[in-house]
């Protein structure tokens, strides 16, 4: 019995021990399967870098880009800030001039001067006056405002719907104030 259980047991070694072999048929097949992967990953891994160098110089060609345009914006700017500056000197100029010619006299011929000079440092500074070119001008009349500075101008012509006064507001738009108290505007398509 004991032959026959190792006989057994040896005959079933061989078995499994030829399958193993007989799966392994094409070894070369496998081998070559990974070579193909190896060389896609490799291939892979150089069109990712290319991709990524392009998606560089396309974020390079972009900043530079922003850049000029900064630059150009610049140089735009500061046009139009001079320009500002200059009709503000001029503006500036006027008013002196005018306020000169009505102050009269021997302020009449100094003031210019002064707005002249002052002009042509204004390019440079806000709209406001500085204090010697302020301290040498006469004060103005500060005037008090009346209560018809506040109210809305009444168009006598109109009337709102219950026959209310019908108002002008800031913008131009008219308008009644209703039984609520509330302004109700007018549509200006008749």
């Amino acid at each position: 019995m004991k032959t026959k259980l190792l006989t057994l047991c040896l005959s079933l070694s061989m078995l499994v021990a030829m399958n193993g072999v007989a799966q392994d048929s094409k070894p070369g097949k496998s081998k070559a399967k990974k070579e193909m992967s190896e060389a896609d990953a490799s291939a892979k891994a150089a069109a990712k870098a290319e991709s990524k160098a392009a998606k560089d110089a396309a974020k390079e060609g972009k900043k530079e880009a922003k850049e000029a345009k900064a630059d150009v914006n610049a140089t735009t700017d500061a046009a139009k800030q001079a320009a500002v500056n200059d009709r503000m000197a001029a503006a500036r100029a006027a008013k002196a001039a005018r306020k000169a010619a009505a102050d009269g006299g021997a302020a009449a011929t100094a003031a210019p001067d002064k707005a002249v000079k002052k002009a042509d440092n204004a390019g440079l500074k806000d709209d406001k006056m500085s204090k010697s070119a302020n301290a040498s001008m006469p004060k103005m009349k500060e005037e008090k405002a009346t209560p018809a500075d506040y109210k809305a101008p009444v168009d006598p012509s109109q009337k709102g719907p219950n026959g209310e006064k019908v108002m002008t507001g800031p913008r131009g738009g008219k308008y009644y104030i209703n039984k609520n108290g509330n302004k109700t505007y007018l549509s200006s398509v008749k």
